[in-house]
Order: structure tokens, then sequence, then C-alpha cells
């Protein structure tokens, strides 16, 4: 969900192919959260909005967590935690000319009339120019307006109208609704939430020890590879193992790869010890996602892994290769 993204300073890249052109600057850019954004941002999106600002270096993941806030306060409530869905969907009334409202028309709703899709509230037209899929979707899947991962995603790409950074956060707010009035509230809330408040702290290691984790993930050894999965004996995918194992030795972690990649800190290949995360690339539904694979090192030069579809829970050798990213999280 860090979903393509690599920020130089924050996670260790291995791969020759390196994707320091979409990261200039620090992991974190906004900040750590505030009280205020720990108690509003669901604890589930918190990491949504700080993975995809990455992909628009200069834009504070809280200007992008006020977008969601003023647009619908987070899905208001209606977010399913593990597909990102809002359900029911977030309409705005139609853009039909009444009093107060403009008139714009739009063939593809039910009515002729434009309106705002979505939790971060998109009307079509923009929505077809610049829907991105977040990454941590289904294999196949389609970007959807009322999915609040993809919308996330899709207004940090909007907010960079395709450029390598942002210059102009202002600017860039006011693209997004041309009122003063909107740019202030959504400024005071990243504010509220952080931003300007200096760069993250180094994330504190967890006392504890990596063979533990490994120990609990080579008890699902033989178990299915399940898109999604996080049930043992019956089924995980990479993550949901991840998940899983660490969740058994007392230690609670994110569901998706997107949001394991900000834990702990980053380590070279050449410090590897049992416990540690390999992140990778992945290819889903014939599309490569950077950093949407990941293992747990085992020690010897191998992984427990849940690998792809029509695969099993197993023990494979690492491929220096093709790491993306290795994070620690236990000290």
């Amino acid at each position: 969900m860090i979903r393509g993204l690599l920020a130089a300073t924050a996670l260790v890249l291995t791969s020759p192919v390196a994707l320091v052109s979409v990261m200039a600057g620090p992991m974190d850019e906004g900040g750590s959260p505030t009280a205020l954004a720990v108690q509003e941002v669901p604890a589930d999106l918190l990491p949504v909005y700080r993975s995809a600002a990455l992909t628009c270096p200069g834009l504070p993941w809280q200007v992008l967590a006020g977008i969601g806030w003023v647009e619908s306060r987070h899905g208001q409530g209606q977010v399913d935690p593990l597909t990102g869905n809002v359900d029911p969907p977030i309409l705005g009334p139609p853009i039909d000319g009444r009093p107060g409202f403009a008139l714009i028309r739009d063939p593809s709703q039910p009515d002729g009339y434009a309106r705002a899709l979505g939790p971060m509230q998109f009307l079509s037209t923009t929505w077809s120019r610049w829907a991105t899929l977040a990454p941590d979707r289904p294999p196949g899947a389609q970007p959807d307006v009322h999915n609040v991962w993809d919308a996330i995603f899709t207004a940090a790409r909007y907010l960079c109208q395709g450029r390598d950074h942002l210059e102009d956060l202002h600017a860039a707010v006011l693209s997004y609704n041309r009122s003063r009035a909107y740019l202030e509230d959504v400024l005071a809330k990243a504010e509220a939430y952080g931003m300007g408040s200096g760069p993250s702290p180094s994330p504190e290691l967890v006392t504890a020890h990596g063979d533990g984790v490994v120990a609990a993930a080579m008890t699902q050894l033989g178990v299915p590879y399940v898109w999604g999965g996080s049930s043992p004996g019956e089924g995980f995918d990479c993550s949901g193992l991840v998940q899983w194992a660490y969740a058994k030795i007392g230690v609670a972690l994110p569901r998706t790869t997107a949001q394991q990649v900000l834990e702990g800190v980053p380590v070279s290949v050449d410090d590897l010890r049992a416990g540690d995360l390999i992140f990778s690339r992945s290819v889903r539904g014939g599309r490569t996602v950077n950093l949407g694979h990941v293992g747990i090192y085992a020690g010897g030069g191998q992984m427990v892994v849940a690998p792809r579809t029509g695969d099993v829970v197993s023990l494979r050798p690492v491929s220096p290769a093709s790491i993306q990213a290795i994070r620690r999280v236990l000290g």
C-alpha cells in the first residue's frame, strides 16, 4: 500500500533498479501524528495517508488527512478496514444549478448531474483522469472511487498533477477546491495533525526475539496461500502471515505490506537477523507492485513466506537481488 515508493533515508535499497527518483526527502515529511490525529484518523487509514503522501514528495501526509477530514470525516465510519471499501457509498448532492450550486451535467450519473463521489469527493471526470489503484488491492481490481485506499492515493496523485514533487502546497489544495475557506480548513486540520512539527522520531524497536516469530511462522508451513488470508491452518497471504506470526509473540503489526514497511528501522542485507521483514516486488493481475511482497527472515539465508496463489507457506532461499527493503521491528 509503500506501494511503489522508496525514501532514501528510511528504506534500505538493495535492488539495482532503485526508485529514489520517486522520493527525494525524508520518509514521513509531515512529522509524527499528534494525539488529535490518532484520535480522529482511523488506525487503519493513518498509514494509508502516510504512504500515499510519499508518492508526491513535498506533500505532508497531514494535508491528505486534512482533505479526508473536511471531505468525509475519513469515510464517515463506513470503511471496511480489511478492504478499504466504503459502504454505503458517500455521495454529494447533485450539482444541478439550484440556488447556491453550479450547473454541471454528467451523463455518467443516474440523474444526469455531476456530484462529488466517495470519501475524497471526486467528480467523475476528475476521477477518470487521475484514478489510481492503491497497492494491496486484490489482483485484477480496478480503481474504485468508493474505495478509500484508492481515493487517498488518487488524491495524492491529483495534488502532484504529474510532477515529480509538489512546489506550491496552497495552490495544490486550491486546485482540489477553489475556495479560500476550504484551504484554511484543510491547513488548520493539517497543523492540528502535526504538520510542521518536524520529522518523525526514530521508531523504537520492540524488545523481543526474532526466533519466536520464525518459530510461529514455521508452524504454518504447507498452509495454502489465500489472498487476504490470515487464518492459521487455513490460508495466509504474505502480510497476513507476518501479522499473525508477530502477534504470537505479543507484537501488533498492521495488516498490509504498505503499512508494515513503515514499522521498525531499516537494516542492510549484510545485517539480517531472524525475524527481520524482507520486502520485494509482487505481480498482481499482470501489474508489478513495488514493496508488494514480504517474508520473514529465518536465518541461514532462508525466509518463511506465503508466496503466491496456488502455492503454500514455505521456507525459501533469500534472493538478495530481489530485495527492495528490510525492516527490523525487534531489538
